[in-house]
């Protein structure tokens, strides 16, 4: 009966969850920190039918990579008193969009709390993502009302399905407090907090879109992405119990250069990007401010400069422990089953198939490069040839395109 009851409400929720949606401008973000974000990324789909998880199939094999980093912590955190009347264990996932990506780990911390604390343990699940999120994708997928499976078809399941589980979503935005303080037992966030509270825009008028493409990083950029992540995890510090874990697997530009869609590997989706986005002007559908117009409002931090907001904060410092941190590169799964035949796609299928993964996220700082004077129908129509322009690039030699991920995993205590 619970399905059919939250399905009922989903339903009537529907209509009121797009009203809320907006386009990223850098007018409407001055003041984004405090409003939950909103306008800094705006999710492609029709939020109920969970098009994030459903494309971006690397952020599984992401996840999947760091389960061991947090199932090891579960085991090894000191709990807090358990018993009649305690408190349940709390589980907060930082900048969630969908949801669908981490159901499954998820789902394996819950069993991992349940082997230290019993079966029958209350488990609370704390949803954070921007308010203009899928916050119908994200009920959808955490209670089991919609099917999700990884790259390789694999059903994940839902946490929800284990009773004693309790689910809630918080729009405030992770670069401020999002839960009382004390009160978050496991933290944890995958690929989401390289995004920027503010738009600094400094890339504007450059042949650089993104500050990972540029020789020394913009200062605008840098220096908001250093505020941003000492107010996360200060943040963090504050809701986080004594001896609470943060698993944060954050992009990065690693100690070799690299960061995502540009690794050892395979053509840069940051040239292909580019190509596709020229290519509109050669077209005569932008002019040269709008080819010139796109700065992603994104930060991918280096190990050193994860490392200085931590332990070059006194406050910071004092009250977080830094567990582990440490660089890895995730294949683009799309590309990996594409070069060993797995796929059995064609060239044209297999760019229809890879290019919605690097549309989810980027989608709307392309469109908020074009001029605002444009309709949002004429808008549409320029980024609907922007996307064939990239799958007509793809297509050309599928085997060297696909987007690997940078990713620094990072463990941190806090303090007792």
């Amino acid at each position: 009966m619970k399905y059919q009851a939250v399905a009922a409400i989903l339903s009537a929720l529907s209509a009121a969850g797009t009203a809320a949606m907006v386009v990223a401008t850098p007018e409407a973000t001055k003041s984004c920190a405090a409003a939950g974000g909103a306008g800094v990324h705006v999710p492609i789909g029709k939020d109920g039918e969970g098009a994030y998880s459903a494309s971006t199939k690397g952020c599984f094999d992401v996840i999947d990579t760091a389960t061991p980093l947090v199932l090891a912590q579960i085991e090894r955190q000191p709990l807090r008193p358990f018993g009649v009347g305690s408190p349940a264990y709390h589980i907060a996932d930082y900048g969630t969009a969908d949801a669908g990506t981490s159901l499954g780990l998820v789902t394996k911390m819950v069993g991992a709390v349940r082997a230290r604390a019993g079966e029958e343990k209350e488990v609370a699940i704390h949803y954070e993502d921007q308010l203009t999120n899928e916050w119908q994708s994200v009920f959808n997928h955490a209670l089991g009302l919609k099917p999700t499976t990884d790259a390789y078809g694999n059903a994940i399941p839902s946490p929800y399905a284990l009773d004693n589980v309790f689910v809630e979503a918080c729009g405030v935005g992770f670069h401020n407090q999002c839960y009382p303080s004390n009160s978050i037992d496991f933290a944890v966030s995958f690929t989401a907090m390289h995004w920027l509270s503010r738009f600094p825009s400094s890339l504007r008028g450059s042949e650089h879109m993104h500050a990972a493409r540029c020789d020394a990083p913009p200062m605008p950029e840098k220096e908001q992405a250093a505020d941003d992540w000492r107010a996360i995890l200060k943040a963090r510090a504050k809701e986080l119990v004594p001896g609470g874990r943060f698993v944060c697997v954050n992009f990065c530009k690693d100690s070799n250069g690299h960061f995502l869609g540009q690794t050892d590997v395979g053509a840069s989706m940051w040239d292909s990007f580019q190509s596709a986005w020229d290519e509109l002007k050669e077209q005569g559908l932008i002019d040269e401010e709008e080819r010139l117009g796109v700065s992603f409002p994104n930060y991918y931090r280096t190990k050193e400069e994860f490392l200085e907001g931590i332990e070059g904060d006194a406050e910071i410092s004092s009250q977080l422990k830094v567990i582990s941190i440490e660089e890895k590169v995730v294949r683009c799964p799309y590309r990996e089953l594409y070069v060993s035949g797995k796929s059995n796609k064609s060239p044209r299928e297999y760019a229809e198939w890879f290019v919605p993964t690097t549309k989810t996220w980027s989608h709307s700082t392309f469109k908020s490069g074009l001029r605002q004077d444009r309709s949002e129908d004429e808008k549409e129509r320029i980024m609907t040839k922007f996307w064939a322009n990239y799958m007509a690039l793809v297509e050309k030699q599928p085997e060297i395109h696909g987007m690997d991920y940078a990713h620094a995993y990072i463990v941190l205590e806090k303090k007792e």
